[in-house]
């Protein structure tokens, strides 16, 4: 476990574990940068991101640190693995293919589904958390991403 989350709740423990254990049954790891930001593709820089696992290659949920609330950790962590979820339950997103990046309305979409998910895995497992605070991040980042698109 990354050391600023090592204080964190029994929940917290509980909910990490399992994440860890779903994804190395599918062959995924979970890990994590020192930094705020992560290098996903392309020289895309993001605070983490789900890349599915290939026939060679196992997958990775990588997740940024650096200077961030263990809070906001958590609900990127949470984030990554509903992504990861959506992977293994062949949802119609994730049928377009390796490398293919969805765009526009249907990616908002996607990624306000994500966010709610995610908030609903971090209250399932008991996660102590001011949840008011929570939507509200989450509502600016889809804020962020339509603002992005008409951009």
């Amino acid at each position: 476990m990354i050391r600023i989350l090592s204080n964190s709740s029994p929940q917290t423990k509980a909910f990490l574990k399992f994440i860890r254990n779903d994804l190395e049954q599918h062959r995924v790891k979970l890990t994590f940068s020192r930094t705020k930001m992560v290098r996903f593709s392309h020289g895309m820089y993001t605070a983490g991101y789900f890349l599915e696992p290939s026939a060679r290659k196992w997958g990775k949920i990588r997740v940024g640190t650096g200077n961030r609330k263990p809070i906001n950790i958590l609900m990127n962590i949470a984030h990554e693995y509903a992504h990861f979820l959506q992977w293994k339950r062949r949802e119609k997103e994730w049928s377009k293919g390796h490398g293919d990046l969805i765009e526009g309305s249907k990616y908002i979409a996607l990624e306000k589904r994500t966010e709610k998910t995610a908030i609903e895995l971090l209250k399932e497992w008991g996660i102590p958390a001011n949840y008011n605070a929570v939507r509200m991040r989450s509502n600016a980042y889809i804020a962020y991403l339509r603002e992005s698109e008409t951009a």
